[in-house]
């Protein structure tokens, strides 16, 4: 798919684990397009952080092809797979991971700062109150994570991921410590901004009914990706 923002062809990846070998991906074929939301299932273990992990340059293929916004990953080294995630990549925790002494707004900034090492304060203050406002948290730009919601707090995560404008966003049970409730509009929220801003998402997932709701599901099993029916629109 010339038009992708990220394709993998025939990835495996083989890791080593008390002397004995692991498969732990299994001829990976796939590709997700600018505006893109897929999901994939599957039990714990099956492999769906290790795909997550090869997406956003944080492991190494042992074989096969990856490619992030055109650019091949086999072969790059560190610096190289920092500056393709700088100017790719975007990724939401299940835990959050915010900086508890540190407010909503310098959360966000904080991602800024280490993306761009040259970018005026000035202008990474206006782009993290620009990202809190996106996720409806202008009013919550001085409060400490303590202070916050549980909802308002995965939010604030969501602008940080987003405040660096990437191209792939990557979410590992972005919704697992949230009631049913804050859960459905933390999606909304994610899936509308994917829209307006033509980001891909891949969205690692427990939750059948969540997963259904993406462009495409897929499930992971003992390593090997699937694609599920359609979801429906």
């Amino acid at each position: 798919m010339t038009d992708s923002i990220a394709r993998l062809e025939g990835m495996n990846l083989k890791l080593t684990s008390g002397g004995k070998p692991l498969h732990i991906l299994r001829d990976i074929t796939f590709a997700i397009r600018p505006g893109e939301v897929v999901s994939v299932v599957g039990p714990s273990g099956s492999g769906k952080t290790s795909l997550l992990m090869v997406l956003g340059g944080l492991e190494k293929a042992s074989d096969g092809q990856v490619e992030i916004g055109g650019t091949a990953l086999v072969g790059l080294g560190e610096d190289r797979l920092a500056d393709m995630r700088r100017a790719n990549i975007g990724i939401l925790f299940q835990n959050f991971h915010l900086i508890p002494s540190m407010t909503a707004l310098e959360n966000v900034a904080l991602a800024l700062e280490i993306a761009f090492d040259d970018l005026p304060v000035a202008e990474i203050r206006d782009r993290a109150r620009a990202a809190l406002a996106e996720v409806g948290l202008s009013e919550r730009e001085t409060h400490l994570p303590s202070a916050l919601s549980g909802g308002e707090q995965q939010r604030v995560g969501l602008a940080r991921a987003i405040v660096t404008q990437p191209r792939l966003l990557l979410a590992d049970e972005p919704t697992g410590n949230l009631d049913q409730e804050t859960a459905a509009a933390a999606i909304e929220l994610l899936f509308g901004l994917a829209r307006r801003n033509t980001m891909a998402v891949l969205l690692i997932t427990h939750d059948n009914t969540l997963a259904q709701r993406a462009d495409r599901c897929m499930r992971m099993d003992r390593g090997v990706l699937t694609e599920l029916v359609q979801a429906a629109p």
